[in-house]
């Protein structure tokens, strides 16, 4: 799986503690912005995410 970062916030800049925190812990939580009441758990383990891409 490709994981889209960035492309709600800028995570590099302003997010980027966190967003190591998640890579530690190895998944992370995303709310759907279309249905605040379903959130989804990602995975973040190397087996599951091929690619990591930082929009600008």
């Amino acid at each position: 799986m490709i994981l889209s970062v960035s492309r709600r916030t800028d995570i590099p800049n302003y997010y980027s503690d966190w967003f190591f925190n998640r890579i530690e812990k190895g998944y992370l939580y995303v709310r759907n912005p279309m249905n605040l009441k379903q959130v989804s758990k990602i995975s973040l383990s190397p087996d599951k995410i091929s690619c990591i891409v930082f929009l600008e």
